[in-house]
């Protein structure tokens, strides 16, 4: 049961860009706004706090000036420059008054008294500890400002905390949000392009397999998305081709089966008949009875070669190793030959080590190998030609090899020829056979935990060659 829903490649890749263009556009927007309001903060602790601090200290200066020149004068006994002085300290200190009310007006209702009527005692007294007495007007006015620089710097002391909180609350948030967007765009990135390269290879993988020849494996592949319905596309045409082939395997031994017998009758009959059992037969009616003996015997090798494929498929081929000498197994399979490389004028040659190359293995399966090569052999080359067989040592088992003069193999089907019941275009209406004897071939060489391939020249002929452990 599928509890996500599906989504296709675009979608995933969508939704996962969003998600990282969404974190980052929120922390963007998030360390915007914070640097608006620290910006706002900053500009109150600077532009206001910081005004009001300078000005409060400068207008406490000019009345504590004010008051250093009342006590002069009283004790210089009203001397006219210490009056002066108290004249100007008093315009000083209103001029900075007005001009802090005119920038910053909320003060104007606490700094009320400052800005209305006074009255300052200039008056000379022989008491000298009266002179140096805090004038009332004075002493009430500083202990205003007093109260308003302590209140400021409580306030900067505050908005530098604040200040402080917010940067360290911005620096978590950009930093969190970093890390949040490079993970999902690094290890994200990753992990869909991990998971979408394990997907396409189970289905390359699977699709490599079609085109050897096998029927693969089902490929499981559980995205959700387009990979996911081709697939399951793959599986079904599989599944089919399986199906197909199955079919086709019960057909065929079926079909040898079931005409193996008669098959066998009508070669025994002819064969009774050719040789007079029934009666004399004059020269024309033996060349028939030759030419449907004949016919019958590729009728036999056909059914034999359809009954070795069925064996191939089910994994019912056995095999018997012992130990032989391969040098003598290729010179005995040519012997076999001879009299179709006759037909044909042409000329088998051998080249084998001189002395003895012992291996383990099936002989019989491995000279049917060679049959096979050499009859393709003889098969496709031109009369009056060559066909030669070879055998060379490696360093774990020895290579055996098969050259003619023909007209060679493409190279685009060079690995499809060792298909099942595959056949050239051009060699489908002039040459008999059923494209199984390279498939059996093949087999066989796997089946010895060898391989087999072809090499062709580019001025035509070609050579199958395969590969024998010594040991196997």
């Amino acid at each position: 049961m599928r509890l996500i829903p599906k989504m296709s490649i675009s979608a995933k890749m969508l939704a996962w860009a969003l998600a990282i263009t969404t974190i980052f556009c929120a922390t963007t927007a998030y360390l915007v706004y914070q640097i608006r309001s620290e910006s706002v903060l900053t500009r109150e602790i600077v532009s206001t706090r910081y005004e009001i601090g300078v000005a409060v200290q400068q207008m406490i200066e000019r009345l504590e000036s004010v008051q250093s020149n009342i006590a002069r004068f009283k004790v210089l006994g009203g001397d006219a420059t210490s009056a002066q002085f108290i004249v100007d300290d008093l315009t000083r200190f209103s001029d900075i008054l007005r001009e802090t009310l005119d920038r910053h007006p909320k003060y104007t209702q606490q700094w009320l008294p400052l800005t209305g009527e006074f009255t300052i005692s200039l008056t000379v007294d022989d008491d000298p500890g009266h002179a140096f007495a805090a004038d009332a007007t004075i002493q009430n006015w500083m202990a205003i400002l007093a109260g308003t620089r302590a209140e400021n710097q409580q306030a900067i002391t505050h908005g530098l905390a604040q200040l402080r909180k917010s940067n360290l609350h911005a620096y978590q948030v950009g930093f969190y949000g970093l890390i949040v967007c490079l993970l999902l765009a690094v290890p994200g990135s990753a992990l869909l392009t991990w998971r979408l390269n394990i997907h396409l290879e189970r289905i390359r993988t699977g699709i490599r397999t079609l085109g050897s020849g096998e029927i693969p494996a089902p490929v499981r592949v559980r995205s959700g998305d387009e990979l996911e319905d081709l697939a399951t596309s793959f599986n079904d045409m599989a599944a089919g081709l399986r199906r197909e082939e199955r079919m086709r395997s019960d057909f065929i031994s079926m079909l040898s089966h079931e005409i193996r017998t008669p098959l066998t009758s009508i070669r025994e009959s002819v064969d009774m008949i050719a040789d007079g059992v029934f009666g004399e037969v004059n020269e024309k009616q033996e060349r028939f009875l030759r030419i449907a003996e004949k016919e019958t015997e590729r009728l036999a090798e056909l059914l034999r070669r359809l009954m070795t494929v069925s064996r191939l498929e089910s994994e019912s081929l056995e095999l018997r190793p012992e130990s032989m000498d391969c040098s003598d197994l290729v010179l005995t399979t040519m012997e076999r030959l001879e009299s179709a490389a006759l037909a044909k004028h042409i000329q088998l040659k051998a080249r084998v080590p001189e002395d003895p190359a012992p291996c383990r293995a099936d002989s019989e399966h491995l000279r049917q190998v060679l049959l096979n090569l050499g009859g393709n052999a003889i098969k496709f080359s031109p009369e009056h030609s060559e066909v030669t067989f070879s055998l060379d040592r490696d360093e774990n088992g020895y290579i055996f090899s098969v050259d003619d003069q023909g007209p060679g193999v493409p190279e685009s089907e060079r690995e499809l020829v060792f298909q099942k019941y595959y056949r050239a275009e051009d060699v489908r209406t002039d040459k008999d056979g059923a494209g199984l004897g390279l498939a059996i071939s093949r087999k066989i060489v796997e089946a010895h935990k060898g391989r087999m391939w072809v090499d062709c020249g580019t001025e035509g002929g070609c050579g199958f060659r395969f590969f024998i452990p010594a040991g196997s």
